[in-house]
């Protein structure tokens, strides 16, 4: 779950990138992959902007921890 609000247009489309490409990759299930993949470029542009347009809460840190088993396939579940 990469933290991408707030960093530059230019960075975001380049990780955008590496996981379509393939030479970016995390371990099963690959989420950031398979939505990158299925963006058109513009699509790409688009969410780039507005992730770095975005601001960070005030309090923002790492989780230390997560109390939830992460997900095992991506999606919200919801089909369409």
């Amino acid at each position: 779950m990469p933290g991408l609000l707030g960093l530059p247009r230019d960075y975001v489309i380049g990780q955008f990138g590496a996981w379509r490409s393939g030479q970016r990759k995390t371990p099963a299930p690959d989420c950031m992959a398979q939505i990158a993949q299925r963006l058109a470029p513009n699509e790409v542009g688009a969410v780039a902007a507005w992730l770095a347009s975005q601001k960070l809460p005030t309090v923002s840190r790492p989780a230390v921890n997560i109390d939830l088993p992460l997900p095992m396939e991506c999606g919200s579940g919801l089909r369409g």
